[in-house]
């Protein structure tokens, strides 16, 4: 598991160019990289949907360990098996989950998430 991954949600194509150049800067300056997890989500509904109760349940049940297999977490949950396997790649695609072979495990630490609360570019124009 790596440290953190951090959820943005909203934000903007500025705000990723801005954390682009800062961490060449600190290359080209020398210092030693600080790997970062970001991922930015468009806005606070597209946030949720990949976050839904559901989707927390099972990250909470994987704190325990790996489960060996989608079916077997599915039938720790207590939810259909499909289901699960949907939740499992979504949380896959957003940094939280790996899989190794059979096997779902946790691929963070942690999480946190900044809400940018600025009007979006699209809202503006």
């Amino acid at each position: 598991m790596s440290d953190e991954v951090t959820y943005v949600i909203g934000g903007s194509v500025e705000d990723m160019r801005d954390r682009f150049l800062t961490a060449v800067r600190r290359a080209e300056a020398g210092e030693a990289p600080q790997p970062e997890r970001i991922v930015t989500f468009e806005n606070w509904s597209a946030f949720l949907k990949t976050f839904s109760p559901a989707r927390i349940a099972l990250l909470e049940a994987l704190t325990g360990g790996p489960a060996e297999s989608i079916n077997a977490l599915a039938g720790s949950l207590r939810r259909n098996y499909r289901r699960v396997h949907d939740d499992v790649t979504a949380l896959e695609r957003a940094g939280l989950l790996t899989r190794r072979g059979r096997q779902v495990i946790l691929a963070a630490d942690g999480a946190r998430a900044h809400l940018d609360l600025r009007p979006s570019q699209r809202a503006t124009r």
